[in-house]
């Protein structure tokens, strides 16, 4: 008779930092009814991972959810797979990182369910080859991969079915392949087809395996799954129907499997991502291009087996937000590392480490990721919190230092203070990193809009950025520039500044300040007229004072429109979050959410309800100025959303710059607490 072994069960995550009602919907409408079906088939064998996160929030939340998983893991029902404790991409961090991340959910499981786990679910199936010695060093034999990871390798689709050996610095483990067509039909088509499916997959030998670890939230959570798979009761009927084919669909654990039979040979996998990652990456000019030409080449790919691999860190090119976490993470990194004498602050100060290094925040594809602004908040709230813990009280003292910090091979301008760190860029001389270190908070954790291969005409008109939405950015724009055109970025920018590189003239570490250069042009009709800005920071406790020179380097007066903008990440723009408040003799002005324009104006004031903090604005000259919400859209599973990234504050001047001349202004920012 012909013969199959299945094994089956789902891998369960949250984001750190997700909404409490989010992950309880989640809970109610899959994670609880899956596990209450399989429950009652006390003698069908399943395979579970589960985050640390999300173990914390169950344990928290439902504690009664666990005790059902131990009665079945102590019935050898259920195997549990370890992974990194709060799911990062392993690539992104540092390899005492993704020890101490699996070894932490090791023995979370281990003390919890009296099993250490020797399987490991990979964050999604994100592989890179040095994974395999890290990952055997951590008591991890074996783990689960695509079958595009397995094509790739040039296994051929008969040969899909069996774990294979893979080796970094003499370190084996098994990997077995997940089936994608499996995947696409589980639990779309009736349970019946299902089983048809594996009947075509059964041989006389017997020793094939087939194995499908799926989205939990595929089973409840996603659109019209509930009534599929628990009023319409396809789980049940699927299990059922197992259960009725036993004596040839052999429902097994992955080391049980591995007990009973050998991998099939040893093979190395390419640096890979799953299928739709792999468009996912690249960028839009690239993306449709790259799915045509897997289309007109399909034949090919099947007939010898190899497809195109990709890396995850391409998202860190794509976003250079995510780059910008990423090199945060790295830099708390190394600060948590030096930390000596204190081992219980050093292991606070690594959980908040690993807690910002929680992949979801960092990257996009089909779900938000790094366009749900609170993911990327948590993500800096646990990278500041970190940071903070290595600091010893009494000893600190601010600092102003050049590091390249974002690894780009040029040198940024880190100033760390005890209420605020401020960190600038040489590009456009900008500020790109402002925390406010009682709160927690980086109110420069903006996020540009990008082109995205799903936007439509309609979402076009929203505006597309092409440089980061950060702050004292310096415009030149077109004359005939207004609030709408500069929103949807539909203007001229006459200036060369956004994007070139400031010079350094001069830093004082003992007042903490840094003075920047630029030399560049300003384009009136087809003539370029040179102009200098010099661009002097000055960092205190809980403010920074930004001095303006700009000099007309022609001996041509020039009539000039120029403005600085400054955007700030507050938590949203509804009115009951946050509100904006402009400052007038007679009475102030307060308003949310709308874009709004004002001249004659030398302060004013974004009131952050959520931190209960003001951000306090004051301009040297009188000027106009725009205020505008920054959105983004973004694809959900079902919908694209409309997202709040920032609040765009745009203060301009109209004025002559006589011949050689100069013109000075003043911005001063500051920060403090409503308590």
């Amino acid at each position: 008779m012909k013969t199959i072994h299945l094994i089956f069960g789902t891998h369960n995550s949250q984001p750190v930092g997700n909404f409490d009602s989010v992950i309880e919907q989640v809970y109610q409408q899959a994670y609880k009814p899956f596990l209450s079906i399989l429950n009652t088939f006390q003698d069908f064998p399943v395979t579970l991972h589960y985050s640390g996160v999300l173990f914390e929030w169950i344990e928290e939340k439902h504690p009664e959810y666990l005790m059902v998983l131990d009665e079945m893991v102590k019935r050898k029902q259920v195997e549990l797979l370890s992974g990194g404790y709060y799911e990062p991409v392993l690539s992104l961090i540092p390899n005492s990182d993704k020890l101490g991340q699996i070894e932490s959910l090791t023995t979370f499981i281990r003390s919890h369910f009296g099993k250490r786990p020797r399987g490991s679910w990979v964050t999604e199936r994100v592989w890179e080859p040095n994974y395999a010695s890290i990952l055997q060093h951590s008591g991890i034999e074996y783990i689960f991969l695509d079958d595009i990871h397995f094509k790739s390798a040039g296994i051929d689709d008969n040969d899909l079915y069996y774990p294979y050996l893979t080796e970094d610095q003499g370190k084996t483990i098994a990997v077995f392949s997940l089936s994608k067509s499996l995947r696409y039909i589980i639990p779309y088509k009736n349970p019946e087809d299902v089983i048809l499916f594996l009947r075509n997959c059964a041989t006389e030998k017997g020793d094939r395996v087939i194995s499908i670890i799926d989205d939990g939230e595929k089973f409840g959570e996603w659109k019209g799954s509930f009534q599929l798979c628990y009023e319409n009761k396809w789980l049940a009927r699927f299990i059922e129907l197992l259960r009725m084919n036993k004596d040839w669909i052999k429902p097994i654990h992955p080391q049980k499997y591995l007990k009973t039979y050998q991998c099939k040979e040893k093979i190395y996998f390419p640096s890979m991502l799953y299928d739709e990652m792999m468009d996912w990456i690249l960028p839009l000019s690239c993306s449709g291009r790259s799915k045509e030409l897997k289309r007109k080449n399909a034949l090919r790919y099947s007939e010898n087996g190899f497809l195109p691999g990709g890396l995850f860190r391409s998202f860190l090119s794509k976003y250079p937000e995510s780059n910008l976490m990423y090199a945060k993470m790295m830099y708390v990194n190394i600060l948590v590392n030096q930390i000596r004498g204190d081992k219980y602050k050093k292991k606070a100060a690594k959980q908040e480490l690993w807690k910002g290094q929680s992949n979801h925040a960092y990257w996009h594809g089909k779900f938000g990721g790094i366009y749900l602004n609170h993911l990327r908040k948590e993500v800096y709230r646990s990278l500041l919190e970190a940071e903070l813990l290595t600091r010893d009280k009494g000893v600190f003292l601010p600092s102003l230092i050049k590091s390249d910090f974002d690894m780009d091979g040029r040198e940024e301008f880190l100033y760390s203070g005890t209420l605020v760190n401020a960190y600038v860029h040489a590009k456009g001389g900008m500020l790109f990193e402002l925390d406010y270190l009682p709160k927690r908070w980086n109110y420069m954790d903006t996020l540009a809009r990008s082109r995205e291969y799903y936007h439509s005409y309609m979402e076009k008109e929203n505006g597309y950025d092409c440089y980061l939405r950060r702050a004292f950015i310096d415009h030149f724009p077109a004359s005939n520039t207004d609030i709408n055109s500069f929103s949807t970025m539909n203007y001229n920018e006459l200036g060369d500044f956004i994007n070139s590189y400031y010079t350094l003239e001069n830093i004082d570490t003992e007042t903490s300040e840094l003075i920047l250069k630029c030399n560049g042009n300003i384009k009136i009709w087809d003539t370029l007229y040179p102009v200098q800005i010099i661009k002097k920071y000055i960092f205190k406790k809980s403010h920074i004072e930004v001095y303006y020179n700009l000099t007309n380097q022609s001996d041509t007066e020039l009539v000039l429109f120029f403005g600085v903008e400054l955007n700030l990440a507050l938590c949203s723009h509804r009115a009951e979050e946050s509100e904006i408040i402009i400052a007038q003799e007679e009475n102030d002005i307060h308003f949310s959410e709308t874009s709004r324009e004002f001249n004659n104006i030398t302060a004013f004031k974004a009131r952050d309800y959520v931190n209960k903090v003001t951000i306090s604005i004051d301009i040297g000259n009188p000027c106009s100025l725009w205020v505008l919400p920054v959105e983004t859209i973004s694809q959900s599973i079902d919908t694209l959303d409309r997202i709040y990234q920032s609040t765009c504050f745009m203060t301009y001047w109209n004025f002559i710059l006589p011949e050689n001349g100069s013109w000075e202004t003043s911005i001063f920012l500051g920060l403090e607490d409503d308590d």
